[in-house]
């Protein structure tokens, strides 16, 4: 999955297969609180525009990944991991193009009625001391007329291990290491007592993602989700470290959580079961992206033909 940009790939594979974690952080961000219909009523807006080229050939771009209409609002997030200037252009365009994909005509056929998106941005890293909420501004004119829409910025780093859990921001979990990033860069040795500090700060971090998955505040399929994708942050932040500290700081969420249901296979006393019970947590991780296929078949001692052959025929058999 990862393409060389693991924040935005983290962020898309979120919101389009863990989109109802984005709620808490929307009503958060907007000042708003959804009732139980609404937000199992949740739609996520389609990403992809069509446009004609120069040949007169239809094709497909893909724009926003982060609609949601919740009790008929429109409200757009992306995420941003460096400020590169272009955020707020970006932001507008979709808007826009978001507007008018919802755009109804008047029953009198001489007026349109466009509504925009209210639009937030997640702001992945920041400075100290700054609040866990700023404000961005997009600023509409015409004919000496102004609509000011504020865009709400959620500052992730200000947000401690007790926010996130406590206020239901499930959404967030993956991106908590990336406070550490510059940490990371300074330690060269396992006994170093800011390595000792982060390992102890981030078993906890993670070991409360346990915590929610055995109480049933998370399922266990989002679990194996939020810790395929939390090592992938982890992975990125600690690519400083020698590999021996960054293997052990990764096995952190890896060894902890993805083994939940190996877990409960193990002591069953079922090996068999307990393989074909990994096999297909591999095939569901593969099928929804969030896992590449090399890795799941590096992880059975398998090559990817195999792999990819057994997992052709696990989901024929889940069909008859």
């Amino acid at each position: 999955m990862v393409s060389g940009t693991p924040f935005d790939d983290v962020f898309k594979t979120e919101t389009e297969k863990m989109g109802h974690f984005l709620i808490p952080v929307i009503e958060m961000m907007f000042g708003i609180k959804a009732t139980l219909a609404e937000r199992e009523e949740m739609e996520r807006i389609a990403n992809e525009r069509y446009f004609v080229d120069d040949d007169g050939l239809k094709i497909s771009r893909k724009l926003s990944d982060s609609c949601f209409k919740i009790a008929g609002k429109y409200y757009h997030v992306e995420c941003q991991s460096t400020e590169d200037g272009s955020i707020l252009f970006r932001l507008a365009e979709y808007n826009v193009r978001i507007a008018l994909d919802g755009a109804e005509q008047m029953s009198d056929g001489y007026a349109i009625s466009i509504e925009l998106p209210s639009s937030g941005l997640i702001k992945l890293r920041g400075f100290e001391g700054q609040d866990k909420f700023s404000e961005m501004k997009i600023i509409y004119r015409f004919s000496g007329q102004e609509i000011v829409m504020p865009v709400p910025v959620m500052n992730v780093q200000m947000f401690s291990e007790d926010d996130i859990y406590n206020n239901e921001l499930y959404f967030l979990i993956p991106f908590y290491a990336i406070r550490y990033e510059k940490r990371f860069r300074k330690i060269s040795d396992i006994s170093d007592p800011e390595y000792v500090k982060i390992y102890t700060e981030l078993k906890e971090y993670y070991g409360r993602l346990i915590e929610a998955c055995e109480s049933g505040i998370i399922t266990e399929d989002d679990t194996r989700k939020l810790a395929e994708l939390s090592k992938i942050i982890l992975s990125h932040v600690t690519r400083k470290l020698n590999d021996e500290l960054k293997e052990r700081m990764v096995n952190l969420v890896g060894g902890q959580v993805l083994e939940l249901q190996e877990d409960r296979w193990l002591k069953r006393g079922r090996e068999e079961g307990r393989l074909e019970g990994s096999k297909s947590l591999l095939f569901s991780l593969v099928k929804d992206k969030v896992l590449d296929v090399a890795i799941a078949s590096e992880r059975l001692g398998e090559s990817e033909a195999e792999f990819i052959k057994e997992m052709e025929e696990y989901y024929k058999s889940q069909k008859g």
